[in-house]
Order: structure tokens, then sequence, then C-alpha cells
């Protein structure tokens, strides 16, 4: 299977992540995509926490 550099790495297209935040595994969409499964070389995935806003979960 060829590699498609379009890819989410961080979430491997799938859209999510699994966050320990909170104790407890869950769910969260990917920030680095925002759950599209495509990567966006422009998105800051960081900016909402250096910003004093936690990411949608």
């Amino acid at each position: 299977m060829e590699h498609d550099p379009g890819t989410c790495t961080a979430c491997r297209g799938s859209g999510e992540l699994i966050s320990g935040l909170g104790g407890e595994p869950h769910r969260v969409r990917c920030p680095w995509c925002e759950g599209t499964g495509r990567f966006d070389a422009a998105r800051d995935a960081q900016a909402p926490a250096r910003e004093g806003h936690p990411a949608d979960s």
C-alpha cells in the first residue's frame, strides 16, 4: 500500500485520537486535521491551548 501524503499522520486518516486527559481514555476529534483525516500544513493544532481554550472533544 502506498502512503498518501495528504493523510493526517497524527490520526492515520481516521479523524480521531485517543486522549488520556481527565484520567479515562476517550476518543476526541483530531486537532491536526479537525476530524477530516486530511493533513493541513497551515493548521496549528496547539493554537487553542495557547489561547486558553481547550480543543473540542
